[in-house]
C-alpha cells in the first residue's frame, strides 16, 4: 500500500490471494495532493481488491477526505492532484472529464460525512432514488424494487410516507442511511464512505456495521475513513494511518490496531484507552440552572416530534441526551436553545423564563444557552478567519475589547490542539474536525451558564475527542459551566454525563446515572441501545484477537 515497505510485507498479494482475483478495481500510485506549498498527502500506493475493506485511520486534518476525494479523481479548489488513480483501467486523473465521469458511473459511489450537504434539499427521497435506479433498470417494477431493496439494506423503511419527504424532513441518521441506500440502488463495484457512523446512534452503528460487511462479502470494495476504532476492527482487511498526509502505518486485518509500529498509532490507541477510563461517581446534585416543562413540538405535517419532556439540568452537570436517530433529541436541544419554538411547554434559566425563540430573548440570556451544531462549517463565515470568528463571541456577549478577545480565543484553541496557523486560515482550511473544535471554542468565549452540545464528538478522532473532554471538565471547573450532551457515542458520554436521558418516540423515556444505565437498563429503548453498543465493541474485540 504505502511506497516503502516495511520487510517481509507483501505489497497487496496477500490481499489479491484471499480474494481470489489477480486485477484490483482500484490503485494509486505516488498519489500526491498539494495546495499552494502544503503537502495534503505524499505519496499514496494502494491496491483494493473485490470485496476487500481499507479502513483509512488519523486524527482530523491528517488527510483521510483529500484521500477518499482523490479516488474518485477530484479535489478541493486550489488543491492539486498528482500520481495515478486507476479505476477498472481508467486513469481518473490524467483522462478527460466525460471519461471520467462514464469510468465511475455505476463503478464506484461515496457516502460524504455531511450528507446534508449531498443531499438535493429541492427533491423529494424517491424521486431521487428511482431516477438513479433507472441507471440500471429500464423496467418500471423492476426499478420500485430496486429502491426497495436499497433502503431496507441501507436499514430504512420503504414505505410511502419516506419515499414523499425531502432531506430536510428526516433526521441526520435517516439522511445518512438514504445516501447510503442512493449508492447502494447503482450498484457499484467501490464505495468511499466518509466516516458512515457518524451521528448515528448505537443501533445504527451496529446495523451499519453489518450492511457494510455483507456488501464486502458480496464483492464490493470498501474505503473507510474513519476515527471509530471499533468500526476499523470489525471490518477491516487492511488499515492504513495517516498522518499530516503520510502513510505512517499500514498492514493487512487490524494488525496496526494490535501491535503499533508508529508513534502516532500508538497515540490514537492510548487516547482511545482514556477515554473509556474517565468515567467517574456522579457528584451531589446541585442546584438546577436549567429547566424544559412540558415542552412539546410538532412537524408542519402535524406530526408529534416532541411531547410533553421535562428535564432538569444542575449547575456544573452534564446531561446526556441519548436515543435512536429521528427520537427527537436534537429537536428538544434546538427547542431549548431557542433555535426552534415550541408548540407548549417553557424553558427557565434558574428562575427566569426563557423567550421561546433566540431572536427574542435579551444578549444576557443568549450568552448563557450557547449551542454547538453537529454541522459545524455552516455556522462559519466563509470569508472570515477562523481565530477572528471565534474571538467575535467575546466581543459581542461578554463586551470585551477585540485584542483581549482574541487572546482569550487563541488560548481556547490551543487547549483544543488548535494552533494560529490553522486558526488562522478562513474555514475551508480547516478538516470537519478542526472546525467542530473550533465551534466549541467560540460557544466557550461566551462564558455560558449552559452549553449545549449536538454530538459535537462525531467528526473527531480519538485524541481529539480526549482533548474536547479535558476542555469540558475545565470550564466545568472553572466557570461551573453545565453541559447538555446529545450523542450517540457512548464512550463520550461515560466519561462526561452526570445523568443520561433516553428519548425515545419524542418522549423522555428513562433517566439514570451512565453506570446505571449500562449496567442495568430498564426500558426497552435503552435496552436496545445499550446491547447494541455491547455488541458491536464485542465483535470488534473478538474480529482484532483473531485477525491475523
Amino acid at each position: 500500500m504505502h511506497r516503502r515497505q516495511p520487510r517481509g510485507r507483501p505489497h497487496g498479494s496477500a490481499t489479491k490471494r484471499r480474494h481470489g482475483v489477480s486485477e484490483p478495481v482500484l490503485s494509486t500510485r505516488g498519489l500526491r495532493a498539494t495546495a499552494g506549498e502544503h503537502q495534503l498527502l505524499d505519496g499514496i500506493d494502494l491496491d483494493l481488491a473485490p470485496g476487500s475493506v481499507l479502513a483509512v485511520l488519523g486524527r482530523s486534518g491528517s488527510g483521510k477526505t483529500t484521500l477518499g476525494r482523490a479516488l474518485l479523481g477530484e479535489s478541493s479548489p486550489g488543491t492539486t492532484l498528482s500520481g495515478s488513480v486507476v479505476l477498472r483501467g481508467t486513469d481518473l486523473l490524467t483522462c478527460s472529464e466525460p471519461q471520467r465521469r462514464r469510468a465511475r458511473a455505476g463503478t464506484i459511489a461515496v457516502l460524504p460525512q455531511h450528507p446534508a450537504a449531498a443531499l438535493n434539499p429541492m427533491r423529494r427521497t424517491g424521486s431521487v432514488l428511482r431516477e438513479l435506479a433507472a441507471l440500471r433498470h429500464a423496467d418500471r417494477s423492476a426499478r420500485e424494487q430496486a429502491v426497495r431493496h436499497a433502503l431496507v439494506s441501507a436499514q430504512l423503511d420503504p414505505e410511502p410516507g419516506l419515499l414523499r419527504r425531502f432531506p430536510h424532513q428526516l433526521s441526520g441518521g435517516q439522511q445518512q442511511r438514504l445516501l447510503l441506500a442512493q449508492a447502494l440502488i447503482t450498484r457499484p463495484s467501490v464505495i468511499v464512505l466518509d466516516e458512515p457512523t457518524t451521528g448515528a446512534d448505537t443501533i445504527t452503528t451496529s446495523d451499519t456495521a453489518d450492511v457494510l460487511a455483507s456488501l464486502a462479502a458480496g464483492g464490493t470494495a470498501l474505503v473507510l475513513l474513519t476515527h471509530d476504532l471499533p468500526l476499523a476492527r470489525k471490518l477491516a482487511h487492511q488499515a492504513l494511518v495517516l498522518h499530516d498526509g503520510h502513510a505512517v502505518e499500514h498492514g493487512e486485518g487490524t494488525r496496526p490496531l494490535r501491535t503499533p509500529v508508529h508513534e502516532h498509532t500508538r497515540e490514537l490507541l492510548a487516547a482511545q484507552a482514556d477515554l473509556t477510563t474517565r468515567a467517574g461517581t456522579p457528584p451531589v446534585r446541585p442546584e438546577p440552572v436549567l429547566r424544559a416543562d412540558g415542552l412539546g413540538h410538532r412537524a408542519r405535517d402535524g406530526s408529534v416530534l416532541l411531547s410533553d419532556v421535562d428535564m432538569t439540568v444542575p449547575s456544573g452537570w452534564c446531561a446526556a441526551i441519548v436515543g435512536r436517530s429521528g427520537a427527537g433529541k436534537t429537536t428538544l436541544a434546538r427547542c431549548v436553545a431557542g433555535l426552534t419554538r415550541p408548540h407548549t411547554g417553557r424553558v427557565l434559566l434558574g428562575e427566569t423564563a426563557l423567550a421561546p425563540t433566540a431572536r427574542r430573548r435579551p444578549r444576557e440570556h443568549r450568552r448563557h444557552v450557547q449551542y454547538v451544531h453537529q454541522d459545524t462549517r455552516a455556522t462559519f463565515d466563509p470569508r472570515t478567519p477562523v481565530v477572528r470568528q471565534v474571538a467575535r463571541t467575546a466581543e459581542l456577549l461578554r463586551g470585551i475589547p477585540a485584542p483581549r478577545a482574541r487572546s482569550e480565543a487563541e488560548e481556547v484553541l490551543a487547549t483544543l490542539g488548535l494552533d494560529p496557523a490553522c486558526t488562522g486560515r478562513r474555514p475551508a482550511g480547516l478538516s470537519g474536525g478542526q472546525l467542530q473544535r473550533a465551534a466549541l471554542a467560540r460557544a466557550l468565549l461566551a462564558r455560558p451558564s449552559v452549553l449545549i452540545c449536538d454530538e459535537i464528538t462525531s467528526s473527531l478522532d480519538v485524541v481529539n475527542q480526549s482533548e474536547l473532554v479535558r476542555a469540558l471538565a475545565t470550564a466545568r471547573s472553572r466557570w461551573g459551566t453545565s453541559t447538555v450532551l446529545i450523542s450517540h457515542d457512548f464512550t463520550a458520554v461515560a466519561a462526561l454525563a452526570d445523568e443520561v436521558h433516553v428519548m425515545h418516540g419524542g418522549r423522555l423515556v428513562e433517566s439514570a446515572a451512565p453506570h446505571q444505565l449500562f449496567e442495568a437498563p430498564r426500558t426497552e429503548p435503552a435496552v436496545a441501545l445499550v446491547s447494541a453498543a455491547r455488541q458491536h465493541e464485542d465483535r470488534a474485540v473478538e474480529r482484532s484477537s483473531g485477525a491475523g
